[in-house]
């Protein structure tokens, strides 16, 4: 299965989002208040709009594409490709970080689960769309206590499962075993500078250390 979510398509439906959201920040301004005091917030509330947005933008290509919308049923419905698509939206957190996640027990459920992440900025003007193709819960790292069941992808494992709509993903651990590979291989290298180079190896041949390039439309 390839992505079934185009750049077109995706690029159509960040701009519906933007144009809801111009207008409730603009609400919220009428009223004497911020829609971005609270990233948190805001994004719970665009996120319905994600849902709907790309499941009319995918109806385009595979008609019947619809959004319920309910509690407990899946975000995207796609019966043309007999699929269930996830959709989450998020932003930096205060550590500076993007937490992609998903519900442990979901994906415990139901086995395999496509995951669709659009990554917004604070000012919701600039984006990354993700699209993950069937992520278990050996995609993830166990939930941690007080997360209520939500945990964090393992990039280490999903990276193979990931394409980049829109945006940009890099890899710096990629960077850092061509790196620690140039040392071994160079001869003049000291005793101290291999031992840290095969150090290093052990260390990024197991993590992943993932930065993404945001894009305005």
């Amino acid at each position: 299965m390839t992505c079934y979510v185009k750049k077109a398509r995706a690029v159509a439906a960040l701009k519906k989002m933007s144009h809801f959201y111009i207008a409730l920040a603009t609400l919220y301004k009428k009223h004497g208040l911020t829609v971005n005091e609270d990233i948190g917030r805001r994004n719970i509330l665009m996120s319905s709009l994600q849902e709907k947005y790309f499941a009319e933008e995918i109806d385009t290509t595979f008609p019947g594409t619809v959004a319920n919308g309910k509690t407990g049923e899946p975000d995207i419905i796609i019966p043309a490709l007999n699929r269930e698509l996830e959709c989450k939206l998020t932003s930096k957190n205060r550590s500076g970080s993007w937490a992609l996640q998903s519900d442990y027990n979901t994906l415990r459920r139901k086995g395999a689960v496509d995951h669709l992440y659009v990554l917004a900025s604070d000012d919701f003007d600039e984006f990354a769309v993700l699209f993950f193709e069937g992520l278990t819960v050996k995609d993830f790292h166990p939930p941690a206590s007080g997360s209520k069941g939500k945990s964090r992808i393992n990039f280490r494992h999903a990276l193979a499962k990931c394409t980049v709509v829109f945006g940009e993903m890099n890899d710096k651990s990629e960077q850092f075993l061509l790196a620690a590979g140039q040392v071994l291989a160079d001869p003049t290298s000291t005793h101290t500078a291999l031992e840290k180079a095969r150090a290093r190896i052990d260390y990024w041949s197991t993590r992943s250390n993932i930065s993404f390039g945001l894009e305005a439309l």
